[in-house]
C-alpha cells in the first residue's frame, strides 16, 4: 500500500479532523492517556516561556537522564536523548554545553521541529531504560531505546514491528532517521526479521545479532492498552508507539494519525491484505 491509498482508504475514512489535535499535541495526548490508565512517561518539565527556559537545569539537575521533545514534532525531529553528570551534558555520544540545549529549546519554541512549523512548545520527560532482552539486540555503546509501533483500525491491532535505534540515527528508533525496523508476529510476539531504510534485512548490521525469533517483553499488554487508545483518542485508524521499561514495564510513548509504511517492509506483507 502507498501514501495515497493509506490516505484515502484508512486515513480519511476513519480519522476525522476535529480529532487530530488529541494525538499531534503531545502533551495533551499524554494527558488523556494518563487520565485513562495507559502508562506514559512521566513529565519533568513543560517550557513555553522565558522563565522555564532559565530554569530548566535547575529544574532538571535531579535527573541523570532525561528527553527534550517538541510537542508538536514529527518523524523523531528534535528530540534530544540527554545525560548528565558533574555538569555535563551528552546528547549522541557528543558533549554539550548547557548554551547548546538552550539553543536547541529555543529552536524548538519557534517551531522548527513542529508539524505545521508554529511556535510551539518544548518539554522534558523520563529516559525509558529498554528492557534487558530489547537490549540484547543493539551495540550498548549507542544508547537509546527500542520501541514497539502497533498499528490499529477500528481498536484492533493489524501490524505491529519493533524499531531499534543504531549508530546512523543517533540513538533514537526512529526509521526515517536511520534505525532499524523488526517485524513483529501479532499471534506470538516474536520478531521475523527487519528493514533498513527501504530493504529486507535478516541481521543487525552494527552487531551481527539476527533479528528473527526474539519475544517482545510485555507484547500482550500492549495490545490490550492500544485496543482502548483508539477509544479515547477518537481516532480509527493510529499507530501507537510503546516502549518496555526495564522497571516499569509497558508504557505509551505517542500515538500517530498517519503512522508511516515502512512497517509493511519489516513485516513482508502489504497492509492491503490485512486492514479490512
Amino acid at each position: 500500500m502507498g501514501i495515497n491509498a493509506r490516505n484515502l482508504n484508512l486515513i480519511y475514512p476513519n480519522n476525522h479532523r476535529p480529532y487530530f489535535p488529541h494525538v499531534d499535541d503531545k502533551l495533551t495526548c499524554k494527558e488523556l492517556l494518563a487520565d485513562n490508565h495507559i502508562p506514559v512517561p512521566e513529565t519533568y518539565q513543560i517550557i513555553d516561556n522565558p522563565k522555564a527556559l532559565r530554569e530548566w537545569k535547575e529544574t532538571l539537575a535531579p535527573y541523570p537522564a532525561f528527553v527534550i521533545k517538541p510537542n508538536h514534532g514529527f518523524g523523531g525531529n528534535g528530540i534530544l536523548l540527554v545525560h548528565q553528570t558533574d555538569s555535563k551534558y551528552i546528547v549522541s555520544s557528543e558533549e554539550w554545553d548547557a548554551e547548546d540545549i538552550d539553543f536547541h529549546i529555543g529552536q524548538i519554541c519557534n517551531g522548527t521541529y513542529s508539524i505545521d512549523h508554529r511556535a510551539d512548545k518544548a518539554y522534558a520527560e523520563q529516559m525509558v531504560v529498554s528492557h534487558e532482552n530489547l537490549r540484547a539486540l543493539t551495540d550498548p555503546a549507542i544508547g537509546g531505546v527500542a520501541d514497539i509501533r502497533i498499528i490499529f483500525m477500528n481498536s484492533a491491532p493489524v501490524m505491529a514491528m519493533l524499531r531499534l535505534p543504531t549508530k546512523l540515527s543517533g540513538g533514537k528508533a526512529n526509521l526515517h532517521q536511520g534505525g532499524i525496523g523488526v517485524g513483529i508476529d501479532l499471534r506470538t510476539g516474536l520478531t521475523q526479521g527487519g528493514c533498513f531504510k527501504n530493504d529486507p534485512i535478516e541481521d543487525n548490521f552494527e552487531t551481527g545479532v539476527t533479528l528473527s525469533g526474539w519475544s517482545v517483553p510485555g507484547f500482550k499488554e500492549m495490545l490490550i492498552y492500544g485496543s482502548r487508545i483508539s477509544r479515547i483518542v477518537g481516532l480509527g485508524y493510529i499507530g501507537v508507539d510503546f516502549v518496555c521499561d526495564q522497571n516499569s514495564g509497558p508504557m505509551v510513548l505517542e500515538v500517530n494519525a498517519r503512522p508511516g509504511l515502512n512497517i509493511q517492509i519489516a513485516n513482508r506483507q502489504g497492509l492491503a491484505g490485512v486492514v479490512q
